[in-house]
């Protein structure tokens, strides 16, 4: 998506990433040609024994490794920590590069935890249906029947489990949640501080909330009795044996302190630079867990066996295949959520699983049942996601080329005259669901965009121009990479919704109240304005005077309406740009200090566009000036009246809202 570099671009919280330069960490070799052969081919498997590794095993961790190894070179992450899988053993669990580049720890995949972010999802939606299959829960009961210390407010119709898992509850986007002060509260506390409206009919709508997933851990504590983390540990981890995965440091589900976490890193002018990890406190079970890669292979085969690891079953296959069921499916064959988890078909096959992102921690986790693989991979830095985002499907892509399912160097089709005429139809612009609505914080949607998708001969392109999307069916595109594009249409054939690549999200055409770009034009008229204002003063100092009092005194008044967007100039210089400050920086004092100047700004300036255009209705019979003066100071006030209305409707003037 665009990034749009205006007034609020230092709400794009996400630190760039770290170029590292970092050692390799060489092993001795084995003393004889014999050893060597020996140690290739075994590998301990997760419960302790030795077993042999097959040359399919030996080539898939090989492919891995350099994989890794180019990226790298190319983007410079200190370190990573990936689990590649089969449903009955580990093929590898491998650290690479550093955990913590001051002290040259290395990455160890056995006792190095990273932050998984929203991954921690995955365990809230397995232990709902934990207790779905034991009849403590139903995914079609109001949330309330279950809840004793929060009630949801009332909606056209109750809100349920499965819209929380399906990220259908239709409200808003809420960055209060990761508050410090919020977080420090109780959970139920927490969830009602941080409470967003409803903005979309209850199971409608695709749009990914933190805020519901910590709602259905406050569902899952409250019918049990237990707190969420005593739960985890008592019904997942410890059964699992995956005993390097913690909630939070301070919880019952605690790891050994053995096993310590990464740093995380950004790009500095000198190397890498660590950033703070953000306490999520009562929200730590939406974002907070971390975890090795040995103990994510586990989490991996889990999946992979429908409930299952190891001859231990936490959820029938009945369960399993209801937690794998799409309850919203607009659109066959497109990207969408499975119970929480996103559920992507991919080339001849599909795959499931999450994405995480909190500070400078990236992960990824991705279960493929058809082609008997899982695939985990984190990294301490937030230089790109295109790791996270191509190591599991190019894996896959190995798996589907072995079985002679995909050829790389294939051809796509060319586009029919019917593909143009489809895609110059689709072109335009799409606001994502997973926004704010409401408020001062609704201009953090402005500042990220909408997404803008081009016809380009026949194609559909968002961001690569070297990845464009065909068409594969009604309403179905797809590009090179096996990402997916969907669009759902209106009663009268109309686009009404855009399905994402992700599944997470959909998205709507743009109109005037959600287009980021008139606020854009609004601040360059009148800033234009305000320019050929001073000009004209500064011509005419000295050189006449006003024919009339009040053309002198209106004169004044056009003078000091240049003075807020002055202040206004101002704040913008201070702000932080993307990547100057560290999400954990953000949020420990959040809302920020120069978003409420920013608010207080955008308040004077709506006022004082309101007092210029009643200016207008006296300056054309009693300032005296000339047709050409009026018109320009005319245009001014119209332009500041319509950046007035513009921070209104982008929540900036709260007291209008």
């Amino acid at each position: 998506m665009r990034r749009w570099p205006g007034l609020v671009c230092f709400f794009l919280m996400a630190a760039t990433a770290a170029f590292a330069q970092v050692e390799d960490v060489v092993e001795e070799p084995p003393a004889s040609e014999e050893a060597f052969v020996q140690e290739a081919l075994t590998e301990e498997s997760p419960t302790g024994t030795v077993q042999a590794a097959s040359a399919d095993d030996l080539a898939l961790e090989a492919y891995v490794d350099g994989l890794i190894a180019t990226w790298q070179a190319v983007h410079g992450a200190p370190g990573y920590t990936v689990a590649v899988v089969r449903p009955d053993r580990v093929v590898l669990s491998k650290g690479y590069g550093l955990a913590d580049v001051a002290e040259g720890m290395p990455v160890d995949p056995e006792t190095t935890r990273f932050y998984i972010a929203s991954i921690s999802k995955t365990f809230i939606w397995t232990s709902l249906m934990i207790l779905v299959e034991r009849g403590i829960l139903d995914l079609s009961e109001d949330v309330n029947a279950y809840l004793k210390r929060y009630t949801v407010p009332e909606g056209e119709r109750p809100l349920t489990l499965g819209d929380l898992m399906d990220h259908r509850a239709g409200v808003e986007e809420n960055l209060d949640l990761f508050s410090s002060r919020i977080a420090a509260m109780d959970l139920p506390e927490a969830i009602a501080a941080s409470e967003p409206r409803q903005v979309f009919p209850r199971g409608e709508r695709a749009a990914y909330s933190n805020w519901g997933s910590n709602l259905a851990a406050l569902v899952i504590e409250d019918s049990t009795g237990q707190s969420y983390a005593d739960f985890l540990f008592a019904e997942i981890l410890q059964p699992l044996g995956m005993t390097t995965t913690t909630l939070t440091d301070q919880s019952p589900a605690a790891a050994n302190p053995a096993t310590p976490v990464s740093r995380n890193y950004r790009v500095a002018g000198g190397g890498p630079e660590e950033v703070g990890q953000l306490d999520l406190g009562s929200f730590a079970p939406i974002g907070g867990m971390t975890t090795t890669a040995a103990d994510m292979a586990r989490w991996l085969r889990f999946h992979l066996n429908q409930g299952e690891l190891d001859g231990l079953r936490l959820l029938t296959r009945g369960s399993y295949g209801e937690m794998r069921r799409r309850q919203f499916d607009p659109v066959p064959d497109a990207p969408g959520r499975a119970h929480g988890f996103f559920d992507l078909p991919y080339r001849s096959t599909s795959y499931y699983g999450h994405t995480g992102s909190i500070n400078a921690f990236y992960s990824k986790f991705a279960v493929a049942p058809e082609l008997g693989l899982g695939v985990f991979i984190a990294q301490n830095t937030s230089d790109d996601f295109d790791p996270l985002s191509f190591v599991p499907r190019l894996v896959m892509d190995r798996e589907l080329a072995l079985r002679g399912e995909f050829d790389p160097a294939a051809s796509r089709p060319e586009p029919t005259a019917a593909d143009f005429d489809e895609a110059e139809s689709l072109a335009g612009r799409y606001m994502s669901s997973r926004r704010i609505f409401h408020g001062p914080q609704k201009v953090i949607s402005a500042s990220m965009g909408p997404m803008e998708l081009k016809a380009s001969d026949g194609y559909l392109v968002i961001n690569r121009d070297n990845a464009p999307f065909v068409r594969i069916g009604d309403d179905l595109w797809e590009n090179r990479f096996g990402e997916r594009l969907a669009f759902v249409r209106d009663a009268d054939g109309e686009v009404a919704r855009v399905i994402t690549p992700g599944g997470a999200v959909d998205m709507e055409p743009v109109t005037l109240l959600t287009d980021p770009r008139i606020l854009l034009y609004a601040l360059g008229a009148t800033v234009l304005f305000a320019l050929t204002t001073l000009l004209g003063l500064w011509r005419r100092f000295g050189q006449q005077r006003e024919n009339r009092a009040m053309g002198h005194v209106f004169s004044w008044i056009a003078l000091l309406g240049i003075v807020p967007l002055i202040w206004l100039a101002g704040l913008a210089a201070r702000m932080p740009k993307p990547g100057e400050m560290a999400f954990a920086e953000a949020f420990t004092d959040w809302p920020l200090p120069i978003f409420s100047e920013m608010i207080l700004a955008a308040t004077i300036i709506t006022g004082t566009a309101a007092f210029m255009v009643l200016c207008v209705l006296l300056v054309w019979p009693l300032s005296g000036w000339n047709g050409w003066r009026k018109l320009h100071f005319t245009l001014f006030a119209l332009a500041y009246a319509a950046l007035g209305l513009s921070f209104v409707n982008w929540g900036l003037v709260p007291y209008l809202a």
